[in-house]
């Protein structure tokens, strides 16, 4: 059982360092405008959504049996790796999506440095 504290004290420190860095991947996006910067930052997305929904899997499967569940909640890890991949798959879509968009209507990119020295931190 002090594994899954364990796990599940670590699970948590990844979510909040995966949102810190999708907000600042979201600044530079806003800063910048550009394209490759919103690519990077929904990829956080995924980041972020997989390490809550980790949090959660983690914190359900350390549940012992109960009457409902005699074999325990270890499934739920499955059913966050399904979620968790299904995401990826959305966040490719809208990337190329957004890409094809952007070849189509092509923009000037703004506050190139600021938004480059913002993506160097989260690197």
């Amino acid at each position: 059982m002090q594994t899954a504290k364990q796990n599940l004290r670590l699970q948590k420190i990844i979510a909040a360092v995966a949102i810190l860095l999708f907000l600042i991947k979201i600044a530079a996006w806003y800063i910048t405008d550009s394209v490759a910067i919103l690519t990077d930052a929904l990829e956080s997305i995924v980041n972020v959504i997989a390490a809550l929904i980790g949090v959660y899997s983690l914190y359900i499967s350390a549940k012992p049996k109960d009457y409902d569940h005699p074999y325990g909640h270890g499934k739920a890890e499955f059913i966050s790796a399904a979620i968790e991949g299904t995401l990826i798959a959305v966040a490719g879509f809208v990337i190329i999506y957004e890409a094809i968009n952007n070849l189509l209507h092509p923009h000037t990119i703004k506050k190139l440095d600021y938004g480059i020295i913002l993506v160097a931190v989260t690197a």
